[in-house]
């Protein structure tokens, strides 16, 4: 304990360096805490959504996994259709248990001043799709009703069956049900059946993807592989597939974070150090007359180490005393 309190109070001498230099020491832990902690949740978050969504894999158009990747976690808006024909290939069989069409696009509101994200689903697959949805009200079940997401509810104060108006239709539609809040893309969306969408977008056999779910997950991959070889310009990226996706892109960030994490450690590792030189250096003149005195490297190596044992090397019994 001795030791202890003599290696304190040489520290306390200069209380504005010490303090300089333990504050280096905390910035740099509680950054390299922070950006740990941020990556790991990212991963927790990432598989909850994935898990979320109730399907095995997605069929879209060819092009960018990323944005495959955006549709299936929030409904992203890709500028591409499928082909109507392949609709008529995918169907639910002995290997596939739930195709469901979607719809997504944007949608220009002149009376409501804003643009409007429309996101169109068979209305009858929503559970599958959306399992983990809380609903006030119902699910929409006639063409002219719609599932509107928490944010737009909250922003016009509607409720379940007000009217919105919706595209260019003549007639404002029926709020159905309100989706409750999911912290996520999903509460700026306005649902609505995959044939009223496609009304709205005037465009007859419009889809954006298809969304599949099949009866046995282990013959996944030769399902993929089966349609893939039958069906030409298609992809199909499944939930593995698209959390690799996605951890690729955070990688990046994340390199970028751990590297600045790392200089905070390096700059603070340095503060400390001199820190310790400048206590040492400060005791030269001691070390210098106790090592005259007759005192031994060890105990130069415990002075410029603890910096001010050399009180304790001098008060000791022996040779010194």
């Amino acid at each position: 304990m001795g030791i202890l309190s003599l290696c304190l109070a040489n520290l306390l001498r200069n209380r504005i360096r010490f303090l300089l230099a333990l504050l280096g020491i905390a910035a740099s832990t509680a950054v390299l805490f922070s950006i740990v902690s941020f990556h790991g949740g990212f991963d927790r978050a990432l598989s909850r959504e994935l898990a979320k969504t109730g399907v095995h894999f997605m069929v879209v158009p060819s092009g960018c996994p990323h944005e495959v990747a955006s549709l299936i976690l929030h409904g992203a808006v890709i500028p591409k259709f499928l082909d109507p024909s392949i609709i008529e290939k995918i169907t639910p069989s002995e290997q596939i248990s739930l195709v469901a069409p979607l719809l997504v696009f944007q949608s220009p509101n002149n009376r409501r001043q804003m643009v409007d994200i429309i996101y169109g689903l068979p209305m009858n697959f929503l559970n599958y799709l959306k399992p983990h949805w809380r609903i006030t009200g119902e699910i929409p079940k006639a063409d002219n009703e719609i599932l509107l997401g928490y944010e737009i509810a909250s922003h016009d104060g509607l409720k379940v069956g007000d009217r919105y108006p919706l595209g260019d239709l003549a007639k404002p539609l029926v709020v159905a049900g309100i989706v409750e809040k999911t912290g996520s893309q999903d509460d700026a969306y306005v649902y609505t059946s995959v044939k009223k969408a496609q009304e709205i977008l005037k465009k007859e056999k419009a889809y954006t993807a298809l969304a599949v779910q099949v009866r046995n997950p282990e013959r996944l991959s030769e399902i993929i592989e089966m349609l893939t070889s039958q069906i030409p310009g298609i992809q199909i990226v499944t939930v593995s597939q698209i959390m690799n996706s996605l951890s690729m892109v955070a990688n990046s960030a994340k390199i970028m974070s751990l590297s600045i994490a790392v200089i905070a450690i390096i700059i603070s590792a340095v503060g400390v150090m001199n820190t310790v030189l400048m206590a040492a250096f400060e005791r030269r003149q001691e070390t210098g007359m106790m090592r005259a005195l007759g005192a031994g490297s060890q105990a130069q190596a415990r002075l410029h180490c603890f910096t001010y044992l050399v009180v304790w090397i001098a008060q000791a019994p022996g040779p010194l005393g």
